[in-house]
């Protein structure tokens, strides 16, 4: 073979089987998207109602708790305003006790050395209520609280402030336990203080009658150094007993 006409080499075929048929896939087609589903008007109902519905409940609770919470809150200071005037209310009580058992305070002018000062306020008390003076307990303020007894047992309780004005307290009704067997005239007033003054210097606070045959008198002195002196008086005014009681 002439080499200038030569055709260039092809690489060998590969036979094929007799009767040997080979399939070409087909090109896949794209699948067409699925269809969305639709809206049920139903269920948007629902789902609108249900917001509707959540928001009103929210809102109700928030109202709800709000009124709650507002109610709290005026207890609450209803309760602060009522501990103010309990606390102010104990303030005045402790201000106008001024018995031995309440030390404390400013006592200045608590009691008086005078017979006659004791004898003008049990004078006072008793024009303005019914019975025997029976006891005067002077108040820092100066003013002085009596105990009337009638016959009959009632009791009469008389203020007369510190200007001499005399009004009615309260007033107990009749108990068995009749007339007073001791009272608190000029004369016996007089005998307490000269007495009481005598063992304790000071200022009278407080003079008792009671039925006590041995003691019938019962004294408390308020003495310079702030001491509550309390005496016990027989029936000739003569002092028994003694107890102390430190203002400190």
């Amino acid at each position: 073979m002439d080499d200038k006409n030569s055709t260039p080499e092809t690489p060998p075929t590969q036979p094929v089987d007799a009767g040997r048929t080979e399939a070409i896939a087909p090109t896949p087609t794209p699948a067409a998207p699925a269809p969305a589903p639709k809206r049920s008007r139903t269920r948007g109902w629902l789902i609108g109602g249900g917001a509707v519905l959540a928001a009103a409940i929210l809102a109700g609770g928030g109202i709800a708790l709000g009124a709650e919470m507002a109610d709290e809150a005026g207890d609450l200071a209803a309760s602060a305003a009522s501990d103010d005037s309990d606390n102010d209310s104990r303030d005045v009580d402790d201000s106008s006790d001024d018995s031995p058992d309440s030390v404390g305070g400013d006592v200045s002018n608590l009691g008086t050395d005078s017979a006659d000062d004791l004898v003008a306020m049990i004078d006072a008390a008793s024009a303005a209520g019914a019975g025997e003076p029976t006891s005067i307990d002077l108040k820092r303020d100066g003013s002085a609280e009596v105990k009337l007894e009638a016959d009959d047992g009632a009791e009469t309780e008389v203020r007369v402030d510190a200007a001499g004005e005399a009004s009615v307290v309260s007033t107990e009704s009749a108990d068995d336990d009749g007339a007073p067997r001791d009272v608190l005239d000029a004369d016996s007033i007089a005998a307490i203080v000269d007495a009481a003054l005598a063992e304790a210097d000071g200022r009278i606070v407080e003079i008792e009658a009671d039925d006590d045959s041995a003691s019938p008198w019962d004294v408390t002195v308020l003495t310079a150094a702030g001491e509550f002196v309390e005496l016990d008086l027989d029936a000739g005014f003569a002092v028994v007993a003694t107890a102390t009681d430190s203002d400190d």
